[in-house]
């Protein structure tokens, strides 16, 4: 297998300059049939030149949020895609760009990495009802990602000299504080606790952060820092056009269970798989 690593300088550089991968987003159903993961229905939901990326599908499973560059203002916004009409619409319409659309722990805002006018990239949130957005974080500003810990605190990727640093973040407060250095983009609560990933050469640290120890453990190495959870014991983590299961370091290595090729996908950089477990949705860079 070939392995994937991309830098998150490069990523954020280029939400400043707006030069963004093409890519496209797959969605895909899956089910356990005999100990295998099957996929069916594989179906490009994007198909189309640009940027399309950071699929992230509602707490209900009816829809998936992305962030796309769609017009010539170079700025992205974020559209909704409707798993059962098939149609996509505009969720916001700013001249700022926006990127990681994310649901609030409440579910009534979508968050976001707003780059702003004056490339300040700090974290927003929009009413699902409508209305005005609103700056979450004033204080923060350089957020590559983020993740919701709970409803008063958020985990946040910070682009720092010499460093990307992984920091708490009270949403109170509005104050910080760093808990580890030299992170991957991909965070995930699992089992109470917050994980996240170090870079490694061409392989990721995956660490679990204890907020009761206030320490982290080394739990092993994946194939990439794209990864996600399904249900209580399984992750999957992306390798070029396959998504494998488990650790590297675990005596039985990482399994393979789903490989896109005959899809004809590449590079696939993004994993998110719905609340309930049957649909899967991937980024495919061109």
């Amino acid at each position: 297998m070939k392995w994937i690593f991309t830098s998150v300088f490069l990523l954020l550089t280029s939400y400043l300059f707006c030069q963004l991968p093409d890519g496209d987003i797959w969605l895909f159903d899956i089910k356990d049939s005999a100990g295998k993961i099957l996929t069916r229905n594989g179906e490009n939901i994007t198909n189309r030149k640009g940027y399309d990326n950071q699929p992230a599908f509602s707490p209900d499973g009816k829809y998936i949020l992305f962030s796309s560059q769609r017009d010539s203002t170079g700025t992205t916004d974020i559209y909704r895609y409707d798993l059962t009409t098939k149609k996509t619409t505009r969720f916001t319409k700013t001249p700022a760009s926006e990127y990681s659309p994310t649901f609030s722990p409440d579910g009534k805002y979508v968050s976001v990495v707003m780059v702003e006018k004056d490339s300040a990239q700090r974290l927003w949130k929009f009413p699902l009802a409508g209305g005005s957005p609103e700056c979450i974080m004033k204080t923060v500003d350089s957020i590559g990602y983020f993740y919701w810990i709970n409803k008063d605190s958020v985990a946040v990727h910070v682009l720092t000299k010499p460093a990307f640093t992984l920091q708490i973040a009270n949403i109170h407060t509005q104050k910080a504080k760093i808990i580890a250095d030299s992170i991957g983009r991909c965070m995930r609560m699992h089992n109470g606790n917050l994980w996240y990933t170090t870079s490694s050469g061409h392989f990721n640290n995956v660490f679990e952060y204890s907020f009761k120890s206030k320490t982290s453990l080394l739990k092993g190495v994946i194939e990439s820092e794209d990864y996600c959870f399904r249900g209580t014991n399984e992750i999957w983590s992306c390798s070029d056009n396959t998504i494998v299961s488990g650790y590297m370091s675990s005596k039985e290595g990482a399994d393979e269970i789903v490989n896109f090729s005959s899809y004809g996908l590449a590079k696939i950089t993004r994993i998110a798989i719905s609340p309930d477990g049957k649909k899967l949705a991937v980024v495919s860079n061109k």
